[in-house]
């Protein structure tokens, strides 16, 4: 009998904790709402039970409108094509217009509704909106592939540059758990082609997964399957490459860069481009000559640091194997092996994350350009002042001496003498304590006594057994 309550006091617990991580996530508030999508019914299933999307004309809207307040709710809305001119209008309940926002051109668009808001509209501009998904959540953690990105501040601390989604994880994938999640740096991923939007959004999960939470950049190139040199050379113009990439340094304002290897990991010669533009854009982004539309928009910007993979000078290697507190003991291996499931179009492949000694080790960098020493950590020798978080340490308060106003001096009137101030008398020297003289004195007495005692008590001890003979 006791054997079968130890068993199912286990099973509880094991059937709990699922439970609690469950609780974590945004409950959906979709059904609380009522929708209406005007002529297009079969909008309706298509958007709400992720089907195969809708499309609405220039100029065309839909709505949602619900009876009392929805705490912490959002309206997500993923997108077959980013959003152009698109606004959402907010009204109270007594039709007045609470706010009106453009939505941002991203592939998925997060929008908090307001808590006095009982109808929102989402209403195209001169351009059709092509929809996937439309939802409603409230507070918690969303579901892919929806996320509570954070706008990019003024600087970050650290930046990464990905050739493609995904080898941000398969190769650079150390830095995000490690340095952001864990260590709390702000930083960013900027992603040089994106072939279609299942990847950009698969870029975006994996981000998430990895701790990111400043929203990605993507520059749009093409991915470049195959081709001769001058296709690859028109397809994928590294004029335009390194432009992109001095414009991301001077708007996002790094300290540090990773990039990939320059012979391209496994020899892939977009790799090989990106990572040369990377180095390259380091000295060029501080020069106001080169591009000086960008520098005039964002200011000329000098990156602190550059780390590319597996660079074979002043070698680091990210720490792979410490329990990161930021998710729950796993370490940044089994971070990035999580993250990488996210790009479920590219499980196919042969590809996966190695660390350390493998070959293509995702923790594996080398300072390949600097303005400062390397130093032993990614981050050291940088100016602390300068980083994304840095709070300045508080001004100390004055001590009660330094509070209070110093007495006026007396000014004696000019027909008075002063009085000469009294010298000091000399201080006496200090006399010498005696007391370790005492101790020493005493030490040293007892010491002969006890000496002399065992001298008198062996000898008389020794005449007992060996008495002396008489002279002859």
């Amino acid at each position: 009998m006791k054997r079968l309550w130890i068993v199912l006091i286990c099973i509880m617990l094991f059937t709990a904790i699922p439970a609690a991580k469950a609780d974590s996530g945004a409950s959906e508030l979709t059904d609380r709402c009522t929708f209406d999508f005007g002529t297009q019914k079969e909008a309706e299933n298509n958007l709400l039970n992720g089907k195969i999307g809708a499309s609405f004309k220039a100029g065309a809207s839909f709505s949602l409108t619900w009876d009392e307040t929805l705490e912490d709710a959002r309206l997500c809305l993923q997108w077959q094509k980013e959003p152009e001119e698109v606004r959402l209008l907010q009204y109270g309940a007594d039709e007045t217009l609470l706010r009106e926002e453009t939505l941002p051109p991203y592939p998925e668009t997060v929008s908090p509704l307001l808590p006095d808001a009982r109808r929102a509209v989402v209403e195209s501009g001169t351009k059709e909106m092509r929809l996937l998904a439309v939802a409603v959540y409230g507070a918690g953690e969303l579901p892919d592939p929806f996320h509570d990105w954070q706008e990019i501040p003024e600087h970050v601390d650290y930046l990464l540059i990905s050739t493609h989604p995904d080898d941000d994880v398969l190769y650079l994938g150390s830095v995000v758990p490690t340095y952001g999640a864990e260590r709390g740096y702000v930083g960013t991923i900027v992603y040089v082609t994106n072939q279609n939007r299942t990847r950009k959004s698969e870029a975006e999960n994996g981000a998430w997964a990895m701790g990111l939470r400043v929203r990605p950049v993507f520059f749009g190139m093409r991915d470049v399957f195959s081709g001769t040199t001058k296709a690859r050379r028109n397809l994928f113009p590294y004029d335009e490459l390194l432009q992109n990439t001095v414009r991301a340094y001077r708007q996002l304002r790094p300290l540090v860069v990773f990039a990939q290897d320059l012979n391209g990991e496994y020899g892939h010669w977009q790799h090989k481009r990106t990572a040369k533009a990377a180095r390259e854009a380091f000295s060029l982004a501080a020069d106001p000559e080169y591009d000086p539309e960008s520098a005039a928009l964002y200011g000329t910007w000098q990156v602190q640091k550059l780390y590319l993979h597996l660079y074979r000078k002043d070698k680091i290697l990210i720490d792979a194997h410490t329990p990161l507190a930021a998710f729950d003991g796993k370490d940044a291996y089994e971070v990035a092996c999580d993250a990488f499931l996210k790009h479920k179009s590219q499980q196919r492949y042969h590809f996966r994350v190695r660390r350390d000694d493998g070959q293509y080790a995702f923790n594996r960098f080398g300072m390949a350009e600097g303005v400062v020493p390397v130093g032993e950590d990614v981050f050291d020798n940088i100016d602390e002042t300068l980083f994304c978080g840095y709070v300045a340490p508080p001004t100390p308060a004055p001590s009660p001496m330094q509070s209070e106003a110093p007495e006026a001096i007396q000014t004696p009137a000019p027909s008075e003498k002063p009085k000469p101030s009294p010298r000091p008398e000399p201080a006496k020297p200090a006399e010498p304590d005696p007391t370790p003289l005492y101790w020493i004195a005493s030490i040293t007495l007892l010491a002969s006594g006890a000496t002399g005692a065992a001298a008198y008590f062996w000898k008389k001890r020794r005449n007992e057994t060996h008495p002396p003979e008489d002279p002859a």
